[in-house]
């Protein structure tokens, strides 16, 4: 089997911005060499491979949206503006603030629409080519259009190259006219591919990819019908045109049992891959019997996806002496919550039950603390370490802990320490923590500055994080040869669980839900066991088999649900996050930004650590998510006065978030 990595020396194209859309309605003269042999053609289509949804790069943004995540209080280039955004301070005058897609969307759309007329001519190209790459630009056009989807609903929509002559101020189509539009792309795909030269060279999309992007599409029009059936737009302040927009004709059971048959072509085609961490945190991930479309980076061939230099500590690697003053010096951007980590099961050592660690015996026996109806847990124990043992194989993929080994390599400087001094210091300040933010005298007050990329939560990132070091033995934070999963098997058993739930067949559910809970180590499903039904249980199953992965499913994904139900308020998006905190009593370092060490039971000041799982009640976390309009962002009021022919998003026209 070949493989290709697609980077970005490949080709680079720049349009000039002349209206709304960011659309140049010109054909330049540097884009005509491409349609003259097909070579180059080729190459045009591979900028397309370029592209990811916007929320993918950079400490994982869209997760620091959602309950997964949050980011570090001070550094703006790593939390993605996540105050503004999660606390919804924005409007049609502020809109700019939080990087959704647009422009250089729009931008991609028009190349596709440019390979889509031009392909087909080019001299001395086989048939089955031609076919190829208009498979892949279908799709590529239909995912442009799902990207602006998930931000804005329906769009003004350009399936052709505009000249001087056409109007670009085009008014915006329903979201069902856009996802059936959406969709019609990819069956498009479907068949061409069907004609197509039958590559096999990985990393270029396929009829499967195709299918697989049919199904998680289809699943977002569901939502979407479900929504105006419900009437969560019909609700808000706005005019009808502008509520029209997200109105339709076909009922939701239409778009899921499109998704239902688009995932069932694909079943049995693939398999789960044995290892799951082995899919993020190798260099072969995309060899995987899972994998259905990678894209591959590596130091040489394509960099931009990197979480290696976000998901760790800024502080020191343990036992750092005067001869080995060395810091870890991430600049971390994304912690996990614990409202996260509560999501993998632990297995009771008691009845060999899956279920949630405080609830199972030894967590119970050796911890004493309980869990209570608003998620705070307190105990004081010895034995807090039980509450990461025998947990999800998937949790120690994604989370590093306290106690755990940075990449997994069980090397006395590679321990991540998380706990934090509780204890009267001897110095000025005291600095035993190791690698959290709370280093100071005042130990819970919010961290700022570098010491803002040291946790506060109590985790870190695992997932992307293989591990490269250094000669020294100090981590390497340039490039990983990592893969991300543009499409994998685990999504398409679970889009086709969801699809099959919606269309009342139930058995199908349950089947799919184990399969991806066996990978991961855990029996069949039982609801006495963890006390929720079958669709929690597939909620809960999706959210940490793609955590801190692309597209970025966990916010969207809660948005969707949200709409489908009608609800005004999300929950999870609408509350402070939890972290763990783990006191203990400290002997400090002399020396600011050394580490201290937990001080042995002899410490006359010696105290049994004290375990805390409580909010981040701090302003700057604050999530909120508490009416309807926020399904959706406001078009800017540049772009709605440039182009009258389109309507703002309902709830947002004249609204103010001061």
């Amino acid at each position: 089997m070949k493989s290709i990595y697609i980077f970005s020396a490949a080709l680079l194209i720049g349009f000039s911005s002349c209206d709304p859309l960011d659309v140049d309605p010109t054909t330049s003269v540097f884009e005509e060499q491409f349609w003259t042999n097909p070579q180059l053609s080729r190459a045009f289509v591979n900028q397309f491979y370029l592209w990811m949804p916007a929320t993918v790069n950079n400490a994982h943004q869209a997760e620091q949206w959602s309950d997964n995540a949050i980011g570090n209080n001070d550094r703006d280039q790593n939390t993605f503006r996540q105050t503004t955004f999660t606390h919804r301070e924005y409007d049609e005058l502020n809109g700019s603030v939080f990087g959704a897609p647009w422009g250089d969307v729009y931008k991609n759309i028009r190349a596709t629409n440019l390979a889509i007329e031009r392909i087909p001519n080019v001299p001395n190209i086989a048939e089955t080519e031609i076919n190829q790459l208009l498979a892949e630009t279908y799709l590529f056009r239909a995912m442009f259009y799902m990207e602006l989807e998930r931000y804005w609903g329906g769009v003004p929509y350009i399936d052709k190259v505009m000249n001087i002559f056409d109007d670009t101020m085009l008014p915006r189509c329903t979201r069902e006219e856009l996802f059936d539009r959406i969709l019609a792309d990819i069956d498009k795909s479907i068949d061409y591919f069907k004609k197509g030269n039958g590559s096999t060279t990985v990393g270029y999309a396929s009829e499967n990819a195709a299918q697989g992007i049919k199904s998680r599409a289809a699943l977002y029009a569901a939502c979407a019908a479900a929504a105006a059936k419900t009437g969560t737009y019909e609700n808000l302040k706005a005019s009808d045109a502008e509520k029209s927009i997200f109105r339709f004709q076909k009922d939701p059971s239409y778009y899921y049992q499109i998704a239902y048959d688009a995932a069932k072509t694909i079943l049995g085609k693939y398999e789960l891959e044995s290892e799951y961490s082995n899919l993020f945190n190798t260099a072969t991930g995309h060899l995987s019997k899972e994998c259905i479309w990678p894209i591959m980076f590596n130091f040489e061939n394509r960099s931009g996806f990197n979480p290696a230099q976000y998901s760790g500590p800024k502080g020191r690697y343990y036992g750092c002496t005067t001869d080995f003053d060395k810091s870890f010096d991430m600049n971390g951007g994304a912690f996990p919550t614990q409202d996260l980590v509560d999501c993998y099961y632990q297995k009771d050592a008691a009845d060999g039950k899956w279920k949630q660690w405080w609830k199972t015996e030894q967590s119970a026996q050796l911890m004493g603390g309980t869990m209570d109806s608003d998620g705070a847990y307190k105990a004081v124990t010895e034995n807090y370490s039980v509450m990461y043992q025998d947990r999800d194989e998937r949790f120690y993929a994604t989370i590093l802990y306290d106690g755990a080994y940075y990449a997994g390599v069980e090397k006395p400087m590679y321990l991540i320490g998380t706990w934090v001094d509780n204890s009267k210091p001897r110095f000025s300040e005291k600095f035993s923590a190791l690698h959290t933010g709370f280093r100071s005298t005042e130990i819970m007050t919010l961290p700022s500055g570098g010491s803002s990329m040291n946790t506060i939560t109590g985790y870190y990132v695992a997932k992307y994080v293989p591990g490269k070091f250094n000669i020294d033995g100090t981590v390497n934070k340039t490039q990983t040869p990592i893969s991300v999963f543009m499409l994998r098997y685990a999504e398409v058993l679970l889009n086709y669980a969801e699809a099959a739930y919606m269309l009342g067949k139930v058995d199908e559910t349950l089947s799919q839900i184990n399969t991806i809970r066996n990978r991961a180590g855990l029996s069949d499903f039982n609801a006495s066991d963890v006390g929720h039904d079958l669709w929690e249980e597939y909620k809960l199953q999706r959210r940490i088999e793609f955590a801190f992965e692309q597209p970025s499913h966990r916010y969207f994904d809660l948005l969707r649900w949200g709409e489908s139900e009608g609800k005004t308020t999300i929950e999870e998006l609408n509350r402070l996050p939890r972290g763990m905190y783990i006191f203990r009593k400290g002997i400090e370092s002399t020396k600011i930004e050394d580490n201290g060490y937990p001080a042995p039971k002899t410490d006359p000041d010696y105290f049994t650590p004290i375990i805390e799982v409580k909010p981040l009640d701090y302003s700057h976390f604050e999530k909120k998510f508490d009416e309807a309009v926020y399904y959706k962002i406001p078009f800017s009021k540049t772009t709605l006065q440039s182009n009258k022919s389109m309507v703002q998003n309902p709830g947002w026209s004249d609204r103010s978030y001061q």
